[in-house]
């Protein structure tokens, strides 16, 4: 009884839906597909440079990627998980100790300078273009952060972090958060493309240019802040082993919008191995042997990864 009462629920929809099948809806997807190559725009060589730039970053293409004829076009990044970001961010790697602060380098050094002032410190020497002020109480620091728009805050003494020095540092920022100007020296210290996904060879990977350390604990920091929900959970990670243990699901992959129709699938088991190669590291999925998976579901999931660090 109760599965013929579930088909005299589904012909009514069934019917009402397929009134629904005559109209037409825009499909970007073919911009991606059928865009063709142009030849870059040429200017003058006496153009003034400074009036003539990007409106946006346009990072290099530094992969072997074609696209196939079933190419899927990219997913928009996710806003939530920015606008739940704190200001300032502790991080704690190997006796390391810094900020993370969600701010350009240019608009950090401005305060840096202002603190250094009020706290009375003695200064030594003052680089603006390397972020860097030396102090009777340390070295304080500012350089870019992984994530657009964010910088990396140091306060260190004989090379250990001044602690107190870091702790007061992070609550004068975080006081000073909505205020501030940007500074023109500092300008150089900002650049936006420490993250790249990459496919080569036919395999995607993920491109961070930091150090294994750093890398390593904002990779922790964020997979355990946003890996915690229906569709991607962070299970395991074993920083010996440079290895994280997640169960995905990819976001288009949901069961019928029917509730008896059945549900979502199971998240499946992935391993991120995380590579270093010099001062920078590299992200792979594998399933748990280390074998190979689906490339959709290796772009799919490092780019969940990835838009929690841009």
């Amino acid at each position: 009884m109760r599965s013929q009462y579930r088909w005299v629920m589904t012909v009514p929809l069934m019917a009402l839906l397929a009134g629904c099948g005559g109209g037409y809806y825009y499909d970007r997807n073919a911009e991606y597909k059928d865009a063709e190559m142009a030849a870059p725009l040429e200017l003058p060589a006496q153009r003034n440079q400074r009036a003539y730039q990007n409106a946006m970053p346009v990072p290099d293409a530094s992969n072997d990627f074609m696209p196939s004829d079933d190419f899927e076009a990219p997913r928009p990044q996710s806003m939530s998980s920015q606008q739940s970001r704190q200001f300032v961010e502790d991080r704690q790697s190997q006796g390391q100790h810094w900020l993370v602060v969600n701010a350009a380098p240019g608009s950090i050094w401005p305060r840096l300078q202002s603190f250094v002032t009020q706290r009375g410190y003695q200064v030594t020497s003052v680089d603006g273009n390397a972020g860097r002020i030396v102090t009777d109480a340390g070295t304080l620091s500012v350089r870019q952060g992984l994530r657009n728009n964010s910088s990396e805050v140091y306060c260190q003494q004989q090379d250990a972090p001044n602690e107190r020095c870091l702790t007061a540092l992070a609550r004068f920022l975080d006081q000073k958060a909505p205020e501030g100007g940007v500074s023109m020296v500092a300008q150089n210290l900002s650049r936006n493309d420490r993250v790249r996904l990459e496919n080569s060879g036919g395999r995607w990977q993920l491109a961070v240019a930091l150090d294994f350390p750093r890398a390593w604990s904002e990779f922790s920091y964020q997979l355990n802040n946003n890996f915690a929900n229906d569709d991607r959970r962070l299970v395991d990670e074993d920083r010996s082993q440079r290895v994280f243990m997640v169960r995905y699901r990819r976001a288009d992959e949901g069961g019928s919008w029917i509730p008896f129709m059945g549900g979502k699938p199971d998240l499946r088991p992935y391993r991120l191995a995380v590579e270093p190669e010099g001062d920078s590291v590299r992200m792979r999925v594998t399933d748990p042997q280390g074998e190979t998976v689906d490339p959709k579901i290796a772009r799919s999931l490092l780019d969940a990864v990835a838009s929690t660090l841009r």
